[in-house]
């Protein structure tokens, strides 16, 4: 047989001795095997997923705002907590004829002292809030009373826990101002109702013991007395609480201190005997703020008929030189869809709107009210906030009821504003000059 040359041999057109192109045709067909597959799955999503517009920022927000418009005054629904003070009204009322149907012969009144007719100004304080403290120093000068977190009632038998500031006791006194620490049952985040419940129809040596410990606290204070704040307790309770409360005054004003008892609107009413105690509580704090809780869905922090309202009702009939009138002065800030609310300062609030390109805040009816809506990483908020207009409104109708004062819910969390609105004349009118004067945040307040 003649043998080929090997120079004159065509080499077969698939032929690869090296075994260089499989390897690379595998690749390629693996790719786009991956890219057809994944372009498939994209198809068919398309089919079962609607399409999404992003709109503008702007119209997000007009909407949010619109929504939160209709929950705060649905159709044919009134929110059960504007109607509290309505029904507080109707049943006091009601307590008042019936106590004339059928009287019962009352113990002599205690002579009570008068409160004095100088205008009460208490400022809340938070205990290591460096905001707090930093308010204080420079707003000393218009306060007369400083209420800071002091004093705590752990348990029934009577225990408390102190959490003084000790920077406290002497920067009042050289101050002039009247140091009244708070007395709570709240321990950590939580009330404990049935440590004051326990205490109220608890043997009487124990309630001895535990107003002698609170009386302890205040001496090594220098305060003038005690504000006393207890939630949460059952109605079931009221007349022992009643006389516990009773005998507690008496055994500050052996003494020569005062009790201060916060009244919270709402439900937390009915285990307080106003008519008992308002000859010897030396006077109530009515917390007229936080209409809408942390917890709650996005609204107002004090609307004007929900203030308006509870303010009327408490007052009448009693004597309103009594009664201190605590205003807000904070914000909440809601992430739509989250469980709860984070408080806020009010410059926060400024400084959160500024960030987020808002303009203004929006302000109307009924609730009269400031809020505003924003975006952050693709989560909606809802900020609502009490500013020095909604102080200055309420100021107003405080003053107009001849209340022996007002509180302020607190250092450290307020418009900055409020304490120049505090030199405006008492018949003020806010006109639009006066409101975008009072609108204005100077850069030092964020």
């Amino acid at each position: 047989m003649q043998e080929i040359p090997p120079g004159a041999l065509t080499p077969f057109v698939f032929s690869d001795p090296a075994g260089k192109r499989w390897p690379r045709l595998r690749l390629i067909l693996l790719i786009f095997g991956v890219l057809a597959f994944v372009g498939t799955v994209l198809f068919v999503q398309t089919l079962f997923v609607a399409p999404q517009m992003r709109v503008p920022f702007s119209l997000r927000q007009l909407k949010g705002q619109l929504k939160a418009l209709q929950k705060a005054n649905p159709a044919v629904q009134i929110a059960p907590s504007s109607l509290l003070w309505q029904k507080f009204g109707a049943a006091k009322q009601a307590a008042k004829k019936l106590a004339g149907v059928t009287p019962t012969p009352a113990p002599p009144p205690k002579t009570r002292k008068k409160a004095p007719p100088n205008e009460v100004r208490l400022a809340f304080y938070t205990n290591g809030d460096p905001y707090s403290y930093s308010s204080l120093e420079e707003h000393a000068s218009l306060i007369t009373h400083l209420c800071p977190e002091w004093i705590t009632v752990v348990n029934g038998l009577g225990d408390i826990q102190i959490d003084p500031d000790i920077r406290l006791p002497k920067f009042c006194a050289s101050k002039g101002i009247k140091l009244m620490p708070l007395l709570t049952n709240l321990v950590g985040d939580t009330w404990q109702p049935e440590a004051i419940e326990n205490l109220a129809h608890g043997p009487a040596d124990r309630q001895e013991r535990f107003f002698a410990k609170v009386i302890a606290a205040v001496r090594d204070a220098k305060a003038a007395g005690v504000v006393i704040d207890w939630e949460q307790i059952d109605p079931v309770y009221k007349k022992d609480i009643t006389a516990f409360i009773d005998k507690f005054c008496d055994a500050l004003h052996n003494d020569d201190k005062e009790l201060w008892l916060t009244v919270q609107p709402g439900q937390e009413l009915e285990y307080i005997d106003f008519d008992e105690l308002s000859d010897n509580v030396d006077r109530f704090v009515a917390s007229l703020f936080d209409e809408t809780s942390d917890i709650d869905p996005p609204g107002p922090l004090g609307s004007r008929s929900w203030f308006e309202g509870w303010l009327h009702v408490l007052l009448e009939e009693t004597d309103t030189k009594q009664w201190i009138i605590t205003l807000g002065s904070y914000g909440y800030d809601w992430t739509i869809g989250g469980k709860k609310a984070e408080l806020i300062s009010f410059p926060e609030a400024m400084s959160r709107a500024f960030n987020a390109d808002v303009e203004s805040a929006e302000v109307s009816g009924p609730s009269y009210n400031p809020y505003f809506y924003f975006e952050d990483a693709d989560k909606e908020h809802a900020v609502w906030f009490l500013d020095v207009v909604t102080f200055l409104n309420q100021l107003r109708e405080v003053r107009g009821q001849k209340a022996g004062g007002f509180a302020l819910y607190r250092l450290g969390t307020e418009d900055p504003a409020i304490w120049d609105a505090l030199t405006v004349s008492k018949d003020f009118k806010i006109d639009n000059q006066t409101r975008e004067a009072l609108e204005v945040l100077k850069g030092t307040d964020t």
